[in-house]
């Protein structure tokens, strides 16, 4: 996923600018991982989104 796609997924799920922000920034730093963007979202009180987006690399691979 690109970044501007990731942005696109956290401002549908209703996060702040502050929080997009944070949470781009972290991947910016680490790389795309699905399940700990997720595991950040449900600290933050939000619904894990990115958990598919995992789970269709894993198929396309197979």
């Amino acid at each position: 996923m690109t970044l501007e796609e990731i942005e696109f997924e956290l401002e549908l799920a209703g996060l702040s600018r502050e929080q997009q922000v944070k949470l781009l920034s972290f991947v910016r730093m680490n790389g795309f991982d699905a399940k700990m963007l997720d595991r950040k979202l449900q600290l933050m009180g939000f619904t894990p989104i990115f958990s598919v987006y995992d789970e269709e690399e894993g198929q396309n691979k197979a």
